[in-house]
């Protein structure tokens, strides 16, 4: 029990700092902003130790929210890779005491070129935050570590901070979530944030038949079709959508033993097209509506309610399973 009224502790302590900190960011932030939307270069993020690796946080979150920017180890820099700067880049660095040598020798060399220097940092009076053109302070950090030495609170308060500059970055420059999309492409993430009109069957590529036609006749079309869907469309004499014929669902009866009479008419097989959903809706609103509705396929629309094709269950809602 002690021991998970200490992580507890830990905890509290962290939020209490950010919280003080919430108190003490100021105006800086927003010049910083400023310079960042303004500058036609990237944002150049360093730190040694762990705030090398907050630091490569804060770029990456960064980057994926609209913003460019590349992390540069000072070490590294100082033998060759300072040529990966460029006149208009915004260099951001990150040392809680402010006198990381490797850091400060950077920031001198840099200056070489045309560039804006931004310090995060815990001692505004620090060698760091004097040559830095705009600093955010986040002032003194008692670390949770009984030891008070293990970067903790301090590397939370940096991280934060890094948070609120990349999120207020988002929101200036209109970031919507086509645009986090685009930079999202894969995983679970990507998939959510995908449209309906990127998973669907367009409905050119779907066969499609009278509600008298026999069955062997549709079996037959569905499997010469050039992109196999496994699914059929029946129209009506206005060439509305009466049904769908889904292939699976035949296999199924055959595997039970109940063969269909190839003979009968397709209608007799079809399933009504109940539900239906715009071409623009992200997929996790199809995953909903497939859990509400325990259905196939829906039919998709398009802006004019005109049927631009069909959305499998299994392509949307078995991946987010």
């Amino acid at each position: 029990m002690a021991m998970l009224e200490r992580a507890k502790a830990i905890i509290r302590q962290e939020a209490a700092a950010l919280e003080r900190l919430s108190n003490r960011i100021d105006e800086n932030i927003c010049t910083l902003a400023d310079y960042v939307l303004s500058s036609k270069g990237i944002v150049v993020v360093c730190g040694i130790g762990k705030s090398r690796l907050v630091g490569a946080r804060i770029s990456a979150i960064l980057a994926s929210t609209g913003t460019r920017s590349i992390t540069l180890d000072p070490v590294d820099a100082l033998h060759g890779d300072l040529g990966r700067v460029s006149a208009g880049d915004v260099i951001l660095a990150l040392s809680n005491s402010g006198e990381t040598a490797e850091l400060i020798e950077l920031i001198r060399a840099v200056r070489q070129v045309p560039v804006t220097v931004a310090a995060i940092t815990g001692l505004a009076s620090s060698s760091l935050a004097q040559a830095a053109d705009v600093v955010l302070d986040i002032g003194p950090m008692q670390e949770a570590c009984a030891l008070g030495l293990t970067p903790t609170t301090s590397t939370a308060a940096m991280t934060a901070t890094g948070d609120a500059l990349a999120l207020i970055l988002q929101e200036r420059r209109g970031f919507t979530r086509q645009d986090f999309a685009r930079l999202h492409p894969g995983g679970s993430l990507g998939r959510k944030l995908m449209r309906v009109r990127d998973l669907m069957w367009p409905f050119e590529a779907i066969p499609v038949f009278r509600p008298d036609t026999p069955l062997l006749m549709v079996l037959l079309s569905m499997c010469r079709a050039s992109r196999k869907s496994g699914v059929a469309a029946v129209v009506d004499e206005r060439f509305k959508i009466v049904g769908i014929l889904i292939g699976e669902s035949i296999g199924l009866l055959v595997e039970r033993g109940a063969t269909p009479d190839l003979n009968e008419p397709v209608e007799r097989h079809m399933q009504p097209p109940l539900t239906t959903i715009s071409e623009h809706a992200f997929l996790d609103q199809a995953v909903q509506l497939f859990r509400q509705h325990e259905m196939e396929l829906m039919l998709v629309l398009d802006d004019r309610e005109s049927v631009v094709g069909v959305i499998s269950r299994h392509d949307v809602v078995k991946p987010f399973e």
